[in-house]
């Protein structure tokens, strides 16, 4: 009777598996162990030849920047004969392809692929470009045919050119946008993102040159970030918009503070020195609260930040003016100028405006990225400590070139201020390995 039940339940498992959970395997796996995957069984043989996903990455193949010229130009049309293959056998619908290959030069065999995308009802596309181009004629230039997948709901793209045709209405179901490194029009900005009307996350890197004028209008936009050089920017419409990333490498424009009256849902900033260099208007020389209060803004990070007496401290005090219930809020100075004056951050910090009841009342976590083991930071810490009565944790990170005996010392003045708030600690996280 035994031997009975377990010829019953002899059978071959991985064969009697449904449809759908063998797709589900086949698409963990890389495109070259889903096909080996056909030896298992009769069954298995052309399953893999119908996985909606198909990814070609650095798991797919490789090309060595060690190559000959020669040697190189062989290896890219060899991993672009296996992806025509692998398409050329594909059967049924591709809704996600992925093309970023470590060394593919892009050419003109790629719009062919888009081509034959486009006919397959795709929905996430993705083409990472690090080769450089075959024609050496500048950035490889995405073919039109892309602009005609109507289903289109993510894209990304790197290092290449995007410059919609003048028939393209829109992508009508893309929720998410990746440019970096991407060649567009001086107004791409202004004319596109409008005919993406269902656009939740974009974000844009551009650090070449201006992106010319950052007109947003994203009724649907949650979040932003945006890294390079704008001539202006303005939200027309993006109620929904809540994060937010800003890290220029320059600026034409000279007075970003009006930005924030069309972000009425900002819970997250992310700034760098540049941009807090343009949220002052010229001349102001004491802290004043923005004219829309920030009221819903959680967490604040502000980078390279210079203190050197000049307006910035004034902005920065303004900030913290303006967000009564932030949670978070990271800062990270930079080795101040040759020469600059002394900062007057302490004086600013101590005035009555800003020791005003609803000031850092809700904040818990404080930390100091790379920290330089300046005055400035200690009357930071101090600040925080003696005006956050919920704080939880200050962090401070020191700088990995700063020495022992600056950190140690920071440290021994850093934890002896008063403190607001019973739970509040301060944590030194700290890699001396090198001294």
């Amino acid at each position: 009777m035994k031997r009975v039940c377990e010829s019953e339940y002899s059978a071959d498992r991985i064969t009697d598996l449904p449809a759908d959970v063998i797709q589900r395997i086949l698409m963990y796996l890389p495109i070259k162990d889903a096909a080996k995957t056909g030896v298992l069984s009769r069954k298995w043989r052309c399953h893999w030849r119908r996985i909606p996903e198909l990814v070609f990455d650095d798991d797919f193949a490789q090309i060595s920047s060690d190559l000959a010229e020669s040697e190189s130009k062989v290896m890219n049309k060899q991993v672009m004969l296996n992806i025509y293959r692998s398409l050329l056998l594909h059967d049924g619908r591709i809704t996600k392809f992925v093309l970023s290959v470590p060394g593919l030069i892009a050419c003109r065999e790629i719009d062919q692929i888009i081509l034959y995308l486009s006919t397959k009802g795709v929905q996430h596309l993705k083409f990472v470009f690090t080769g450089g181009n075959d024609e050496e004629e500048g950035d490889f230039q995405m073919h039109s045919s892309l602009f005609s997948v109507s289903r289109l709901k993510s894209l990304k793209l790197q290092s290449c050119e995007f410059k919609p045709p003048s028939w393209f209405v829109g992508f009508t179901n893309l929720t998410r946008l990746v440019l970096e490194y991407v060649t567009s029009p001086v107004d791409f900005f202004r004319d596109f993102l409008p005919k993406c009307p269902m656009l939740e996350y974009f974000r844009a890197i551009y650090p070449d040159g201006p992106a010319g004028q950052l007109e947003i209008v994203a009724p649907f936009l949650k979040s932003f970030i945006f890294v390079g050089y704008f001539q202006n920017i303005s939200f027309k419409c993006t109620p929904l918009l809540s994060y937010v990333v800003l890290h220029l490498t320059e600026s034409e424009t000279p007075d970003l503070v009006s930005l924030f009256a069309s972000l009425p849902a900002l819970e997250q900033l992310y700034v760098n020195n540049e941009v807090m260099k343009y949220l002052a208007p010229s001349g102001r020389n004491s802290p004043t609260r923005l004219p829309i209060p920030l009221h819903r803004l959680k967490v604040l990070e502000m980078n390279t930040l210079v203190f050197d007496g000049s307006p910035m401290e004034c902005v920065f005090v303004s900030l913290i003016m303006s967000s009564p219930n932030l949670h978070r809020l990271t800062v990270q100075l930079c080795d101040q100028p040759a020469g600059s004056e002394v900062s007057c951050l302490r004086s600013l910090l101590e005035a009555g405006d800003c020791r005003g009841s609803d000031c850092l009342q809700h904040l818990r976590k404080f930390r100091i990225e790379d920290s330089r083991g300046t005055q400035v930071e200690l009357d930071l810490v101090r600040f925080v400590l003696a005006t956050a009565s919920l704080l939880e944790l200050i962090h401070i990170t020191p700088y990995k070139k700063l020495g022992t005996k600056k950190v140690t010392k920071f440290m021994k003045e850093a934890i002896q201020y008063k403190r607001a708030s019973k739970e509040a600690e301060v944590r030194f996280y700290w890699d001396d390995d090198e001294e």
